[in-house]
């Protein structure tokens, strides 16, 4: 289970808005002097990222201001990266191939029919798995949930909540 920190920034009806702090791992690491990725963490400097979750049966005590422990299942979370990045770059280079093997039956020497071709291909790839993921099991795998509050904003600490 892959858990990060969030505050509750909302609580509506059927919805649950939180906000996370995206953390760089230069902080730990011993070569942060060299390193490039830490002048970039500096200049880019702390973002947050909210996210909606559903309020569920066993999140009903949740108020603004809490902060909770979201959690993601890491096999959820492997099976939707390979869908979201691995479908679309097949499919463009697919597309492009067919478009060249196509051209090239056709006698033009453009390249043409396989830029627009590979723009199809990814285009398409993107609405597919928009398709698949409305459509399947995987996007209530993939939905972060809420785990445990971590600190109430009444001083309470670690209510772990049933899944």
């Amino acid at each position: 289970m892959i858990e990060e920190t969030a505050f509750v920034v909302a609580v509506e009806d059927e919805q649950i808005l939180c906000q996370t702090q995206r953390r760089s791992a230069c902080h730990s690491c011993s070569v942060k002097q060299g390193c490039g990725t830490s002048v970039l963490a500096k200049v880019v400097g702390q973002r947050s990222s909210q996210i909606t979750l559903p309020k569920t049966q066993n999140v009903t005590d949740v108020k603004v201001g809490d902060e909770v422990v979201l959690g993601i299942e890491e096999n959820a979370l492997v099976q939707g990266s390979l869908l979201v990045y691995t479908l679309p770059l097949i499919m463009m280079i697919a597309a492009a191939l067919l478009a060249q093997l196509w051209a090239e039956s056709q006698g033009i020497v453009s390249e043409l029919p396989q830029i627009l071709s590979a723009l199809g291909g990814f285009s398409i790839s993107l609405l597919l798995v928009r398709y698949w993921l409305n459509k399947s099991a995987l996007k209530q795998h993939i939905q972060p949930h809420i785990l445990r509050i971590k600190h109430t904003s009444t001083g309470a600490r670690d209510t772990i909540l049933a899944p």
